[in-house]
């Protein structure tokens, strides 16, 4: 006599719920995964702007004014500082050798930093493009809704540099209170 053997085997429809299950997984760790890296950039950003803040008031204690804007440039490089600084660059005034950074950050993406001071060089405005726009401290409009800097150039979008971009800043504690918003760029 002999014993009748049966194999057991899944289902085409049980492998094709596991399947379903573990692509909906992926996909939620994935969009986790974007979402982690978009803060850590943020993060990023915003301790950079507070690195290039300590250096504008080192220069400031040297020249008794901020440094000059030009086109979102820090102008305090060369001789004699009058010079634009470039951003990834060292800032240096090459006259007395003094350095106030090493690099001038860069952003982590192919976005970029934007530096406006006032006429006189009594205050200064640092901005950014955050990536999370629901971040607690990037800018909102009156209705609490995302918005913009007015006349700032943070974001590339679409290889194009864009007006009314940046939606974080730091500023100097003594800038008047006089930004303006925008809800869209």
């Amino acid at each position: 006599m002999s014993k009748k053997t049966t194999q057991k085997a899944f289902t085409l429809l049980e492998l094709l719920v596991v399947i379903a299950i573990l692509a909906l997984l992926a996909g939620l760790g994935l969009r986790v995964f974007g979402t982690v890296q978009q803060k850590s950039r943020d993060t990023r950003r915003k301790q950079e702007l507070q690195s290039i803040s300590k250096s504008l008031e080192a220069y400031y204690n040297d020249f008794k004014r901020y440094p000059y804007s030009d086109d979102g440039r820090i102008v305090g490089c060369g001789a004699n500082a009058a010079e634009p600084c470039t951003w990834g660059g060292i800032w240096q005034n090459s006259t007395n050798q003094t350095l106030y950074m090493g690099e001038l950050p860069t952003d982590p993406s192919s976005n970029r930093y934007f530096y406006l001071a006032d006429s006189q060089g009594l205050s200064y405005s640092i901005f950014t493009y955050l990536e999370n726009r629901e971040d607690a401290l990037a800018v909102v409009n009156q209705d609490g809704n995302p918005a913009y800097y007015a006349n700032t150039y943070c974001r590339i979008i679409d290889g194009v540099l864009t007006a009314s971009t940046c939606n974080y800043v730091v500023r100097s504690t003594n800038a008047a209170n006089d930004l303006n918003v925008v809800d869209s760029y």
